[in-house]
């Protein structure tokens, strides 16, 4: 018959804190209560309370207490090291952190698509550091989906991009929109076409079209509308980035639709920009942010920067406008 069994050991209760080790630690170092407080900044009092919670926490005394000296108990002497090296790491990751946060404070990391990345930031870029000294913009250029995943990430700290529908993790704010419209070169027979610089959808059959994929803004857009040439729906090329696109256009392998922003400031005078009706295709752009996340007031004041130079571009603009975009949720 079996004997009686060892009664199990209730199990200990882990509430101790940094708090309780660093107190334990500065006594056993001091081998003084009244050095110790001094240390710490406390009352002896509440240095001698915080010694015994941390006592009835380990359920053993960790110091013998004399009158002229303090020294550590076979329990406390088996808890130091281990102690010391909890407090330790503390300190190592508190320290690691700040200097993440620094640096971080120090860098705005933004994401941004193409027609931000190269119309907007150029030109705001320059004065907006001018009067902060020692801060760095990185910028990471992608496509929308891109600028989502790497916001999705904490990657960047900010985005700019279109909003694929609802989404748990980020937050968007309408930033401005703009109309599609064709870019094409000048020598091309639909330059000499337009009326009044403008086409419908209609008249780009049977023409070599250069398309975007859907985790573009623009891509999604086009697989929406309905009754569009079959060369639009099935394009001959298909590309995810805006800078090979505008190396097919140069060089004259196809015609392609793509916002009005990206029509500001080109830098191509063989590329021109028609605008495109029946129907009017507008793209919408958000600043994006991950959800329940606290913006430096670096990042705050880059996107006011922002914000301020589109409404100058869109201010009597018949193609980009700050208003009437779809609202998703308030920033």
């Amino acid at each position: 018959m079996a004997g009686p069994q060892p009664q199990a050991l209730p199990s200990p209760s882990y509430t101790a804190t940094i708090r309780h080790l660093r107190a334990f630690l500065s006594v056993a170092k001091h081998r003084s209560f009244t050095r110790a407080a001094t240390e710490l900044h406390l009352s002896q009092p509440s240095l001698t309370m915080t010694i015994q919670q941390l006592e009835d926490i380990v359920g053993g005394t960790l110091f013998d207490r004399t009158t002229r000296n303090v020294i550590l108990t076979q329990e406390g002497t088996d808890l130091f090291p281990v102690a010391e090296r909890v407090v330790d790491d503390f300190d190592l990751a508190i320290r690691n952190i700040r200097l993440t946060a620094s640096s971080r404070n120090s860098c705005i990391r933004v994401g941004v698509v193409s027609s931000i990345a190269t119309k907007i930031m150029p030109r705001i870029l320059e004065g907006f550091l001018a009067s902060r000294p020692g801060l760095r913009v990185q910028l990471r250029e992608g496509n929308s989906n891109d600028v989502r995943r790497l916001v999705r990430r904490n990657e960047v700290d900010i985005g700019f991009a279109s909003m694929d529908g609802p989404d748990a993790e980020l937050v968007f704010k309408p930033l401005f929109r703009d109309q599609l419209g064709l870019f094409l070169r000048h020598t091309h027979p639909l330059h000499a076409a337009a009326k009044d610089g403008v086409l419908r959808w209609a008249d780009l059959a049977n023409h070599n079209f250069v398309g975007l994929t859907l985790d573009t803004a623009t891509g999604p857009i086009l697989s929406q509308m309905e009754h569009l040439p079959e060369s639009i729906r099935v394009p001959k090329y298909e590309v995810s980035t805006y800078p090979t696109l505008w190396a097919l256009i140069e060089n004259g392998l196809g015609i392609t639709t793509a916002p009005a922003l990206a029509a500001e400031f080109l830098p191509d005078n063989r590329i021109a920009f028609l605008g495109l009706t029946d129907p009017v295709a507008w793209r919408s752009v958000y600043i994006v942010s991950r959800l329940g996340r606290a913006f430096p007031p670096m990042v705050t004041a880059l996107v006011k920067t922002v914000e301020a130079e589109l409404a100058a571009i869109s201010n009597g603009h018949s193609r980009i406008t700050t208003s009437g975009i779809p609202v998703s949720e308030e920033w």
